[in-house]
């Protein structure tokens, strides 16, 4: 890349042309240089080295221009928040009086959108770093290595990775950087499961010979330590992070206008190659009645401030089996059902049984083999799940865990030439 040079190449520049005498005193003159900000590591990880490693000059790194916001913006998603003891206004400290209320209701109206609750502290502080509430894109000065569309796992590394190398590189993301791992998958769930296993290991002490007494669960304090937990490492995956490491950040709906060109907001972007790294979200099994019942997925239930009574769970594979046995420990009735004659269907037997005996030991009603007929809502707003042979299931909370779907739609594959299965998946 034009705007780059390597360290080894530099020292051998300096030495060459008599800048210094030998190759350590080129390092050393190297490195008095990039301390006074003449240049700096590509990402900023390194100091100066006589290794292949990617260097640019400092007024390459100059801030972009960037799109002037056609709506009022709020500084932070934490001004939404409303006051304690207040009448419902919020907090709007650094927002103009003029513009309170139109980026007040722009920012609620976003918010909704997002699907992430309660807005407390803590998930104020995750959209901060994920979607910046006051986030304008930069505006786009030429031909890209690489575009990555979609800021979940796939595409960070991808961008980074490509930065780390002198590319220049934009990403898009339309809902919130980090993806599934940060914001509904990995972080989250560890986190439930790590309380999860202190609740089984005190309820399980008495084999021990630890005798305790009852064990009260506080599920709003547990909520909120995962929701602490995933904002505080939610800068590693933030536009801010990703801006500084020299990456184009656009947050928007990315939509491809041929092989070598996409739109995002209203912008054209070329580029030379574009990794699609959009992921994938719950699909919904094909159960009559379903589209009527108001079901949680893995997206949606760490949103949860009380606990449900009781939880039925379509689907025992991994996301199925691990937040069946994180309720049972808290206190929900849980009953995990599937279609397969066993749980983890992917896995081989010996180890889907022992999985199977270990969230029966921790209260989870383990149910394979189920040939669905319908979902339902009784008079009292409970999930009714029929069975063929007519039996029932009641529970107060239905989540659905029945695989993946791929995130494919509006990108207008076709315009790049890229083919899908039946399925919507990438051939």
């Amino acid at each position: 890349y034009p705007d780059c040079f390597v360290g080894s190449d530099c020292v051998t520049y300096l030495v060459k042309n008599n800048h210094a005498a030998t190759r350590n005193d080129a390092v050393v003159l190297g490195q008095t240089l990039l301390e006074n900000k003449v240049f700096s590591h590509v990402t900023k990880d390194h100091s100066f080295k006589d290794e292949k490693l990617f260097y640019r000059f400092e007024e390459d790194f100059d801030k972009k221009s960037r799109i002037t916001p056609d709506k009022e913006q709020l500084e932070s998603w934490a001004d939404l928040i409303v006051a304690p003891n207040s009448k419902g206004d919020c907090l709007l400290p650094s927002i103009p009086f003029g513009y309170v209320e139109e980026a007040k209701q722009t920012a609620k109206g976003v918010f909704e959108s997002l699907e992430v609750s309660p807005l407390d502290e803590h998930n104020a502080k995750l959209l901060d770093n994920v979607h910046p509430s006051n986030w304008t894109d930069p505006k786009s000065d030429g031909k890209y290595n690489m575009i990555a569309i979609g800021a979940g796992a796939g595409g960070l590394v991808t961008a980074a990775g490509s930065a780390g190398v002198g590319a220049k590189v934009a990403i898009i993301e339309k809902h919130l950087l980090g993806g599934d791992c940060l914001n509904y998958g990995c972080v989250p769930s560890k986190a439930l499961l790590r309380v999860a296993k202190s609740i089984s290991e005190i309820r399980h002490a008495s084999e021990f010979g630890v005798h305790v007494g009852d064990v009260s669960i506080d599920f709003g304090a547990i909520m909120e330590r995962m929701r602490k937990l995933r904002a505080s490492i939610s800068p590693n995956d933030s536009a801010k992070r990703f801006e500084e490491l020299g990456v184009d950040v656009f947050i928007g709906e990315a939509k491809f206008l041929s092989k070598h060109s996409i739109s995002v907001n209203g912008q054209t972007l070329k580029f030379s190659k574009a990794c699609i790294a959009t992921g994938a979200k719950a699909a919904v099994p094909n159960i009559p009645g379903i589209e009527t019942i108001p079901y949680l997925t893995n997206e949606s239930i760490f949103n949860l401030t009380e606990l449900p009574n009781s939880l039925i769970v379509i689907g025992a594979g991994a996301i199925g089996c691990e937040l069946s046995q994180c309720f049972s420990c808290f206190g929900s009735i849980v009953t995990l059902t599937a279609r397969s004659d066993k749980i983890l269907s992917r896995e081989e037997d010996a180890a889907a049984d022992i999985i199977s005996k270990a969230l029966e030991s921790d209260g989870v009603i383990v149910r394979t083999g189920c040939q669905y007929k319908e979902l339902s809502m009784n008079e009292v707003g409970e999930v009714v799940l029929h069975l063929e042979g007519g039996e029932t299931i009641v529970a107060e909370k239905l989540l659905v865990a029945a695989g993946r779907a791929p995130n494919v739609e509006n990108l207008n594959l076709e315009s790049a030439g890229v083919e899908m299965t039946q399925e919507k998946e990438l051939k």
